[in-house]
């Protein structure tokens, strides 16, 4: 039996001890230093850190940089503490570094780490910042000083590359350069705890330009995450703005979401401003240009997206609501959707057509009611604004804004209950209906349908604004209009139907009409002229025109018609016609849109079986401002032709859509002016036949 010799006996177990002795130890070992790295903030993992952020952020990273502070706890997560953080700017940029942090701490899960690894977004669970400057800068082609990664990714309008879960700063400061956008700014913000807004966590101040408009703003929000997230699934915070941009106002509360990605808006808003234009211009929106006005809806903005409810809007004396959605995911906005209005005045877009405005004053008070808004109107005479292209003349010179009708396109449908016209004895359309189309720079009023003094106006108006000079197209039909209805104490009695097709170019209403060619169609029946009228007219037109008027009986009109040719602003009747029971009345001449002077003569032939004398032809001259009516210059005619002499041909055979087909009266008149108007033409061929008299070829036939 072989024995262990006692020596080798006692060296093995004391081998093995001393291999677990040493593990243990060099356990200890690390344990301390990493316990000692711990402690000291792992000072040797600056550089790593910086070199591994940069390369991942593409960006140049600098963390507590000149030996400042730097403090790394790396037990259940990370912990960043440093006196300054420092994240480079693009090689692009012209601001300087994006961001410069002072006083700052960072904590990071290790999961948002691996993920940041596997290349998504970097989730920083906190940063907060005693100190922060910002320089955010985007060019025109997308690129954004906020986008992190590779130099070849798309550009992206969002923050991409980190997503921040907590944000908090003492004070801070930021200058934004956004080119997509036209917007550069500067401003200060300090974030504070609470998502209540009387102690908002985010309280920012700015001032600069959008789209080249004076830019002035303040900020209250719930959180700055919307700010500097592009999660789509960041939680909505609270937040009120107010905003002062170029002339108008804007006050919002509501909540948002990440807006530098576009995802959503959601509130109440108020808007105030000289005129729709001058709020409209900032957005990219075209608006008329009109007098001051307020606005409060709510509005609602998801990516290019702006859909919006006007609750009330006052323009001028006007009042109006609607929904319409902002469309700029296309090249072109696009606006849509549908207008209502209890009462709309002609004057409150007087500068957006070229006519009359109401006086520029301030902008009423929102929530004003309808009887109030009504009430602000001026008495009647008091003065309004106007442009017209000179003394004398009548018709607006103001040139129309057409290159905003190509900064969009527009589908909205119009509903007015009441439009006035501004004119005291002129009753108000009611109810007015139309489709407001603009695509590329053509602006069409479609699909017309207007209710106006028992009568129906329809029809279209197409402004083509794609050249220098507008060319526009104008076609409406109106049917039964009464004249005693539609002008208050009118003079004037009877049904008015008409047809108008005309065409012309400017820029204006006045280089419109001065080119203006076309044709316009009118039928006037069932008539009666007030001879207050007559007598105001300064000569003896009763006894010129052969009228038998006695005390204060209106003088009856059978018919009335005409057909007038226009061509580049000259119009000239093919015939026009007044047929009264004592005379009928023809109009020769023309009239000049383009100078606005006035050259008519008025024909008449009496209706007497009796050898009286034809009438001496009544002149209209002057101008629009300042006509002059006179009788004409020259022997009297001495011829008659009885009416039992007059052949009835059809020259109105053209105007016969105008009357209503069960209309028996009125077909009856229609025949009554052809009457009258065959026995004009034989009058004027009388005219033209020369007097034995006085003409001494006749007189010397005579003698022989």
């Amino acid at each position: 039996m072989s024995t262990v010799p006692p020596s080798v006996a006692t060296h093995r177990p004391s081998h093995k001890w001393r291999w677990i002795g040493g593990g243990l130890g060099l356990v200890v070992l690390i344990v301390g230093a990493l316990a000692i790295c711990e402690w000291r903030g792992w000072p040797m993992l600056r550089r790593p850190a910086e070199d591994w952020t940069s390369q991942r952020l593409n960006r140049q990273v600098s963390f507590a940089g000149g030996g400042a502070r730097w403090r790394l706890h790396l037990l259940g997560g990370v912990k960043l503490q440093l006196d300054q953080m420092e994240v480079g700017a693009p090689e692009w940029s012209t601001l300087g570094s994006t961001l410069v942090a002072q006083d700052v701490t960072l904590k990071l899960h290790y999961a948002d780490l691996f993920a940041f690894r596997r290349g998504q977004p970097l989730r920083i669970k906190s940063l907060e910042a005693a100190n922060v400057a910002l320089r955010i800068q985007r060019l025109a082609d997308g690129r954004a000083s906020w986008q992190f990664g590779p130099p070849d990714a798309a550009p992206s309008h969002g923050f991409d590359g980190v997503r921040f879960e907590q944000f908090s700063v003492g004070k801070g400061s930021a200058i934004v350069d956004d080119r997509v956008s036209a917007l550069s700014m500067v401003g200060d913000f300090e974030m504070q705890d609470g998502f209540d807004l009387r102690d908002a966590k985010l309280v920012a101040h700015a001032e600069g330009r959008y789209r080249a408009a004076p830019l002035r703003a303040s900020l209250q929000s719930g959180s700055a995450l919307p700010w500097l997230s592009s999660d789509p699934k960041a939680p909505a915070v609270p937040v009120v703005f107010k905003v002062e941009l170029g002339q108008a106002g804007l006050d919002f509360r509501g909540t948002v979401r990440d807006l530098l990605a576009t995802q959503g808006l959601d509130g109440d808003y108020a808007l105030r401003g000289p005129s729709l234009a001058a709020a409209g211009q900032p957005l990219g929106v075209t608006l008329p240009t009109t007098p001051p006005f307020t606005m409060r809806g709510h509005l609602l903005r998801s990516g290019p997206r702006w859909t919006t409810q006007v609750h009330q809007a006052t323009v001028g004396r006007s009042v109006l609501k609607g929904e319409f959605v902002f469309d700029r995911s296309q090249a072109v906005p696009m606006l849509s959707g549908q207008l209502q209005s209890p009462i709309l005045w002609l004057a409150d877009l007087g500068p957006a057509i070229g006519t009359r405005s109401t006086v520029i004053g301030p902008a009423p008070k929102a929530g004003l009611g309808l009887k109030k808004v009504v009430a602000m109107a001026p008495p009647p005479g008091q003065p309004t604004a106007a442009r017209t292209a000179g003394p004398g003349r009548v018709l607006p010179d103001r040139p129309f804004d057409l290159p905003s009708l190509r900064a969009m396109n527009a589908d909205v449908r119009m509903d007015i209950t009441r439009l006035e016209s501004g004119v005291e004895r002129l009753e108000s359309i009611a109810p007015l209906r139309t489709r407001l189309i603009l695509q590329d720079g053509v602006l069409t009023l479609q699909d017309i349908d207007a209710r106006l003094a028992q009568g129906r106006i329809t029809g279209r108006i197409k402004v083509d604004g794609t050249q220098p000079s507008a060319k526009w197209d104008t076609r409406l039909s109106l049917r039964g209009l009464k004249l005693e209805q539609w002008l208050s104490a009118a003079p004037v009695t009877g049904r008015l139907a008409a047809e108008l097709d005309l065409q012309g170019r400017g820029r204006s209403t006045a280089e419109m009409l001065a080119s203006a060619s076309g044709r316009a169609q009118l039928f006037w029946n069932r008539g009666t002229v007030s001879h207050k009228l007559i007598e105001e007219s300064g000569i003896d037109v009763a006894q010129t025109l052969g009228l038998m008027i006695k005390g204060d009986d209106a003088l009856p009109v059978d018919c009335a018609a005409a057909d007038l040719r226009a061509s580049e602003g000259m119009v000239r009747p093919a015939f026009m016609l007044v047929d009264t029971k004592d005379s009928a009345l023809r109009v020769d001449g023309g009239v000049s849109l383009a100078t606005e002077r006035l050259g008519l003569t008025l024909h008449v032939a009496p209706k007497d079986i009796s050898p009286l004398a034809l009438r001496t032809p009544i002149q209209i001259n002057g101008t629009f401002g300042k006509p002059d009516i006179s009788l004409q210059k020259g022997p009297l005619v001495r011829r008659l032709v009885p009416a039992a002499a007059l052949a009835a041909i059809n020259p109105l055979a053209a105007l016969l859509p105008l009357i209503d087909t069960g209309d028996k009266q009125a077909r009856a008149d229609a025949e009554q002016c052809q009457v009258a108007l065959r026995g004009l033409d034989l009058a004027r061929q009388a005219e033209a036949q020369p007097d034995p008299k006085t003409d001494p070829k006749t007189a010397a036939v005579g003698q022989r």
